[in-house]
């Protein structure tokens, strides 16, 4: 029985997409209270827990340039940044995700968020 469950464990678990470690090419970060788009797209890479927002012009303010993963749960991938932002990036498909910024530790009601494709 405890051998049922653990595998039944492993399927529910495995069943989900992941993000996977690469380098992923992002439409403009787009601001959630007033819906207007960053000009420049951006790039992002994953290795090893850690993700990198690349840009050739300035991130807004308040993007990180890299977080750490904290948690993996079956629906998002949780980093959290050195200044206590949260950033979440949410699989769409094998080769796209979903990614939001958020600031908990200031007072603002709106994040940044966009989309990115994998790149090979």
């Amino acid at each position: 029985m405890k051998i049922l469950s653990i595998l039944l464990i492993l399927l529910y678990f495995g069943t989900f997409e992941k993000v996977l470690a690469d380098n992923y090419l992002c439409d403009p970060w787009t601001n959630t209270l007033t819906l207007e788009k960053e000009k420049t797209p951006f790039t992002s890479s994953l290795d090893s827990g850690t993700l990198v927002f690349r840009s050739s012009a300035a991130l807004p303010e308040g993007v990180p340039k890299f977080s750490q993963l904290s948690y993996s749960l079956p629906n998002y991938d949780l980093f959290v940044a050195p200044n206590g932002t949260l950033v979440t990036a949410s699989p769409i498909t094998d080769v796209v995700f979903r990614v939001a910024v958020f600031f908990p530790n200031i007072d603002r009601r709106w994040f940044w968020f966009s989309k990115c494709r994998l790149t090979n």
